[in-house]
């Protein structure tokens, strides 16, 4: 490759985004690409502190709080992480990007007009655009409870992070709201069913997208 290529992983809580990003790395990386694999929130130190306060469901934390803890995280991420790798051609593979807030904190929480909450995001990312996004799109119900397994075996959060106590019905208008944002991008995103698929077919599909992405460029 002549630069860096950029892929986001997007979905709701419990959808494997994570799992995906480690597989598909795994497998670029058996074919001579160099990968980066990091996450939003948590992808620096400073991000993981972020990202202590933004799950911890013990606090209380105001919507306009929380979208600034997300952009700090955000800005850190880009300057420290996505940039320096990018710029030694690697591939960066992240789970979520600012198409997380744009769906969370936008059209679900309705902190900031959609357009205002853009602009703030490109310029916590100093306009760093990916070059796919990946939207896995699973059931709220199932892929709660997997986030709840996920959040009681890592951060010992028993009833799962702030954000998956907001519920199956939140989760769904979640899910709506990637549905949306992918048609407003139909040109980046790609939408992965996971319905019924094993993270082996997922990652296959998301695999070959890849593959044929990086031969064109």
């Amino acid at each position: 490759m002549n630069r860096g290529y950029f892929i986001v992983l997007e979905g709701p809580d419990g959808s494997g985004k994570s799992t995906q990003a480690r597989l598909l790395a795994e497998r670029l990386e058996r074919d001579g690409y160099p990968c980066v694999v990091t996450e939003q929130p948590g992808g620096t130190d400073e991000g993981k502190q972020i990202r202590n306060i933004l799950l911890n469901p013990k606090l209380r934390i105001n919507p306009k709080t929380e979208l600034f803890l997300f952009l700090a995280d955000r800005a850190e991420h880009v300057s420290k992480v996505v940039q320096p790798a990018l710029e030694k051609k690697g591939i960066v593979i992240s789970s979520r990007y600012f198409y997380s807030t744009l769906v969370y904190q936008g059209m679900v929480r309705e902190v900031a007009p959609y357009d205002f909450l853009l602009q703030m995001n490109l310029f916590a990312v100093n306009q760093v655009i990916p070059d796919l996004v990946f939207y896995i799109d699973l059931e709220a119900k199932s892929g709660l409870s997997r986030a709840k397994r996920k959040s009681s075996e890592q951060m010992n959060y028993q009833q799962g992070d702030r954000i998956e106590l907001e519920g199956a019905d939140f989760q769904e208008k979640v899910r709506a709201g990637y549905r949306e944002i992918a048609a407003l991008n139909s040109d980046l995103f790609v939408i992965v069913d996971a319905t019924g698929k094993s993270r082996e077919e997922i990652m296959n599909i998301i695999y070959s997208h890849v593959k044929g992405k990086l031969k064109d460029d």
